[in-house]
């Protein structure tokens, strides 16, 4: 088995960087029509169904948490079933649920459909991209192929919330998610023909059975594969949990924040976020090999704070644009970070393991945000409270990093 994992080591990455391109289109599809649509349906149920916010914002609270519990068996599918045929069904069956939540009257039937997108969701997410990522640049210092891979989650708000805002506006939810699901199904066949890893990366993970396998891999692992994970684990998953927190709760408001304080075209705003994410992400790439990821993590952590901050005062398009593309700059980066992490700290053995329980950590709390600001819009009548209590979170965040250690590079 050592052999294997030296003989792939040295391997000529052919087709390596089609593979990366493959898994950006795919991951932007994730995004464009997941999680980055959250709010635009949220408005949309709130005003032609009757739905309460509190009701619909359950809704989204229930696909992230999906979404995460999701990626814990894809993790485990990979290596028994491949990647092809999950993301297969995963696409799929996202396209059909997406269709019914077109015709949703009741806050129970958004939240069956939500339960089965999310947990589709996760076969065509960031757990499956950055294995078939890593199944070519392991051994090659993989931080930036994953990490230009991870920027097609940014690209795709960027591309899909301004045209599914308008489309939903102008058409109407029921046509908008007819095409959704049409156009899911046809541009996923590229990624489906490419999808063909050479091995799992399960093969790597039991370092008992490999004594000589973490020779061969990069980044070096700080903690030995055979002990314990210790707190380092814990503080990145609840770090980034609380950052990404933050970003739901924008990402998921920000459209009914304005309408509530009567600021016009802020539609604006919401497409600052995926726009600056992509630029964030740009600039996140280019520091990557000049900075270590403490320092980058803590900077994602104090743009947080004040981006929220001027979202809760903000009454103003002029002041919620400028923390909308505060919060865009870390959007960019923050999902890139936690694989980043995992695999600085304890490498490529026991990656994808650990970085599918990670993405299952972070999306509880990923999935409380959206209630959690329904709930204390309810009770505090207003938007302010409910804002300042994330930015609250996102400077928890930056404690949880300061633990972490310091001397961390993305290789």
């Amino acid at each position: 088995m050592s052999q294997n994992v030296v003989s792939r080591s040295a391997a000529p990455m052919r087709g390596a960087w089609i593979i990366v391109g493959a898994t950006f289109f795919m991951l932007s599809l994730n995004s464009g029509t997941g999680f980055y649509v959250l709010g635009v349906f949220n408005r949309a149920y709130i005003n032609t169904t009757g739905i309460s916010l509190t009701a619909a914002s359950a809704g989204a609270t229930i696909f992230l948490l999906s979404a995460g519990l999701g990626g814990v068996p894809v993790a485990r599918w990979i290596p028994r079933y491949g990647i092809r045929p999950i993301i297969i069904v995963s696409v799929l069956l996202s396209a059909v649920t997406l269709v019914l939540q077109g015709y949703v009257t009741q806050a129970w039937q958004l939240w069956v459909l939500s339960l089965i997108r999310g947990l589709a969701s996760a076969g065509f997410s960031l757990v499956p991209g950055s294995i078939m990522v890593l199944d070519k640049f392991v051994g090659h210092a993989p931080a930036r192929p994953l990490a230009v891979a991870a920027a097609g989650i940014s690209v795709g708000g960027a591309i899909f919330t301004p045209v599914i805002t308008s489309s939903v506006e102008n058409h109407g939810l029921l046509v908008t998610v007819w095409a959704m699901a049409i156009g899911l199904v046809i541009l996923i066949i590229p990624v489906i023909i490419l999808a063909k890893p050479t091995a799992p990366l399960d093969n790597y993970q039991d370092a008992t059975l490999q004594p000589d396998a973490t020779e061969h891999h990069e980044p070096e692992t700080v903690v030995a594969n055979n002990r314990p994970l210790g707190t380092a684990f814990l503080m990145v998953c609840l770090a980034f949990g609380l950052l990404i927190i933050s970003q739901i709760a924008a990402i998921a408001h920000l459209l009914t924040l304005g309408q509530e304080r009567n600021i016009g075209n802020i539609s604006l705003a919401v497409s600052a976020i995926a726009a600056m994410a992509v630029v964030g992400r740009i600039i996140g790439f280019i520091v990557l090999p000049h900075l270590s990821l403490k320092t980058i993590s803590m900077a994602m952590s104090v743009m947080q704070v004040s981006a929220l901050i001027l979202i809760a005062t903000g009454h103003s398009l002029l002041q919620l644009f400028v923390g909308a593309a505060l919060i865009g700059l870390t959007v960019g980066n923050n999902q890139v970070l936690i694989p980043l992490w995992i695999l600085a700290l304890f490498g490529i053995d026991r990656y994808a393991h650990l970085f599918a329980r990670a993405s299952l950590y972070t999306a509880i709390g990923m999935s409380v945000s959206p209630f959690l600001i329904g709930f204390s819009h309810q009770f505090s009548g207003g938007y302010t409270f409910p804002f300042l209590l994330v930015a609250a979170g996102s400077l928890g965040a930056g404690l949880c990093i300061l633990t972490l250690p310091s001397k961390l590079e993305a290789t």
